[in-house]
């Protein structure tokens, strides 16, 4: 069965796309979802008046992407971890803790944008693909460091003792 996306969906394509897909998987999930249509002289009339607003959609789109992209290569994610004496974390760094992480920097992305083969599970400096839009990807630099040794690198801000002085007013 043919459909039209509706919608973005990554096992698929994009919104406007014509694709090819088992019957039963857009009649019982496609369809319902509103994600797709079934492809037909109706919805093609629509998708082609609906071509231009798309193509400004998806350039705004690529646009967002490429100032996010910016934003992402500049910086640098340091993730303290715990680390047992053999020099392996106590769990390890996943898509989830990359994602928390960006957002503490003020950067929303979704995790399953981020791609890793396998999480980390020792300290050291990684770079970690992000998936922005369509082809803009952006690679994150990871630091992953003892929360010990974190720890000991904090210097302790003096502490300034102000005297106050207390005046009692009474009132008579």
């Amino acid at each position: 069965m043919e459909i039209i996306l509706q919608k973005d969906y990554k096992t698929l394509g994009y919104e406007g796309d014509i694709c090819k897909v088992k019957n039963g998987y857009a009649r019982n999930f496609l369809i319902p979802r509103k994600i797709a249509v079934v492809k037909n002289k109706a919805s093609l009339r629509t998708l082609e008046q609906m071509q231009k607003n798309l193509e400004k959609k998806r350039v705004l789109r690529v646009m967002e992407a490429e100032a996010l992209k910016g934003k992402i290569l500049e910086i640098t994610l340091t993730i303290p971890m715990k680390v047992a004496d053999n020099g392996k974390l106590y769990g390890s760094v996943s898509q989830q803790v990359v994602v928390d992480a960006l957002k503490e920097k003020g950067i929303e992305i979704n995790k399953r944008d981020v791609h890793m083969d396998n999480h980390i599970k020792d300290l050291g400096k990684y770079e970690v693909e992000v998936k922005l839009y369509h082809s803009v990807n952006a690679n994150i630099k990871i630091n992953v460091i003892n929360i010990e040794k974190e720890e000991e690198t904090v210097v302790e801000e003096p502490v300034l003792e102000v005297q106050v002085e207390e005046t009692v007013a009474l009132e008579q």
